[in-house]
């Protein structure tokens, strides 16, 4: 990794902003990611629906996405670390930079991975393998496999939504004369044709098309913000933006390539499309039509009104008439539970929906029981009714971010010892040998259980709720004090480090 060359400023951020991040750099760069991808979707979304029925396309190309998004991901990693890479480049080099685990990527396991977006640059980028790549990828999603599997769910839902925006899309291109005969949700229910198929797979692949960059592009800024807070690298150096595009000119392919690439995809899509449209009526030519003489009606048979005396008198005339004094009463004997009449076999979306309405409905209940149970759990702790059987005894480790944590290890007088040290000229040995002591005290005193891999701002993490505040406030100066000194090289003055070495003993001289 060569920070000095990055084209994007790193700093501190949550998942969910270095997920935006990553959205902006694939709207940035948009022209090269979208050309590599779609160079390479659309020939093969073409030939699926080709060769292929419509289902068993949209499912070889669905299964392919895991191979595809290693193109995407080496157009975004490139562009960040100054580098874009051009078309031809990125295609002749496939197998260079996407072959480690491109297989592995297919098996099932991890091809239903909702965080592959978010792995995927520990093979590809890192070229880890085996054992290294399994531990390196536990080790990354620590603290980000929340954001990296709603990332995944979040996109599938967006692709949910662009497909039916251009199925309505469609609904409103249709011509005018077929309006009457056509319903976009017709696409959905009924006996399924080849060509409603082939016209819901086109749609669907056209929303695949249009945020698998995004996807992919968002779980790589995902990684990068992940990787910065474990190796510091915002204390190693100043990260700032370098790549000028005055004083480097960008190589970029022709924007025709870019466009050419574009309206390929439009055209398989519409190509597609008009496939899968019924052929239109031909129209009577209005001369052709026979001609219906309208019936012509002489002045003297049309009917004369009467008075309205006169229409009282002929309503009691009628009702006088012997058929309407006849009267008969009948009585039907019905059950109280009426059967329901059963619907139609519903091939299509319709059970379909129903099934994951009944799925959703039963998670829901199930989600309620486990938060009514959890809560009934916890105001029962709280009553200290329910008490939980103790946790079995913690050995704390012998060494803590490369430092000797064992008791024995530190001087009789250790604020002594850092001050002489301070005196003598090397303010980061009495710094370390202040931390050393005060993790020693938290292990050994506190049993707060600090791992390996845990940071400076973990070890303040876990301390805030288990120490006095006077303590903590101390730990914070302290750990401030020594991340300047050992990383960014900023020795504080020696009046602070002696102030530091006499307030020790008020806070751990016990412990130690």
């Amino acid at each position: 990794m060569q920070l000095d060359q990055l084209s994007v400023v790193l700093r501190q951020r949550n998942p969910w902003e270095a997920i935006d991040l990553g959205f902006a750099m694939a709207r940035e760069w948009w022209r090269d990611t979208y050309a590599a991808w779609l160079a390479v979707f659309v020939p093969l979304s073409v030939a699926a629906c080709w060769f292929l029925p419509p289902l068993w396309a949209f499912v070889l190309v669905w299964w392919l996405e895991p191979a595809l998004d290693r193109i995407i991901l080496h157009v975004v990693s490139s562009a960040v670390f100054g580098v874009r890479p051009r078309l031809r480049e990125t295609l002749r080099s496939f197998f260079s930079y996407g072959r480690n685990g491109l297989l592995l990527s297919l098996i099932p396991p991890l091809r239903f991975s909702l965080s592959r977006s978010f792995s995927l640059p520990v093979r590809q980028l890192e070229n880890a393998r085996g054992h290294t790549a399994r531990l390196r990828g536990n080790q990354l999603r620590k603290r980000a496999m929340n954001q990296a599997m709603w990332l995944t769910i979040i996109c599938l839902l967006f692709e949910a939504v662009v497909f039916l925006s251009l199925v309505g899309l469609y609904d409103l291109l249709m011509p005018a004369a077929t309006q009457d005969s056509f319903d976009a949700f017709e696409l959905f229910q009924g006996t399924p044709s080849h060509s409603r198929a082939s016209l819901l797979t086109a749609l669907y692949l056209g929303a695949i098309a249009l945020i698998e960059p995004l996807y992919v592009a968002g779980g790589f800024a995902l990684y990068l913000n992940r990787r910065m807070a474990l190796e510091g690298w915002d204390l190693e150096v100043q990260l700032r933006r370098i790549a000028q595009r005055d004083g480097q000119p960008e190589t970029q392919e022709p924007a025709a390539a870019h466009s050419a690439v574009i309206v390929l995809l439009a055209l398989g899509i519409g190509f597609t499309v008009l496939l899968a449209l019924p052929g239109p009526a031909p129209a009577q030519d209005a001369s052709s039509r026979p001609e219906i003489p309208a019936p012509q009606i002489s002045e003297a048979a049309k009917p004369s009104p009467l008075p309205p005396s006169q229409v009282k008198q002929r309503i009691r005339e009628v009702l006088q008439q012997p058929q309407f004094e006849q009267f008969e009463t009948q009585i039907f004997i019905e059950p109280l539970r009426k059967p329901e009449k059963q619907r139609p076999n519903d091939t299509g979306l319709g059970s379909f929906m129903q099934f994951i309405a009944e799925l959703l409905r039963g998670v829901v209940w199930v989600l309620l029981g486990a938060v009514l149970l959890y809560a009934l759990y916890w105001v029962l702790r709280r009553l200290n009714w329910i008490r939980t059987s103790k946790r079995s005894t913690w050995t704390p480790p012998s060494t803590l971010f490369g430092l000797d944590v064992r008791p024995e290890s530190l001087p009789e007088d250790l604020a002594a010892a850092a001050a002489r040290l301070a005196r003598s000229g090397d303010p980061v040995g009495a710094l370390s040998l202040l931390y050393r002591g005060a993790l020693v005290a938290l292990l050994h005193r506190d049993q707060i259980e600090l791992a390996g891999g845990d940071t400076e701002i973990d070890c303040l993490t876990k301390t805030r709720e288990r120490v006095a505040a006077g303590t903590y406030a101390y730990l914070a100066r302290l750990l401030a004090a020594w991340q300047a000194a050992a990383y960014a090289h900023r020795v504080p003055p020696l009046p602070e480090v002696e102030q530091l070495a006499s307030q020790w003993p008020g806070f751990f001289a016990a412990a130690a």
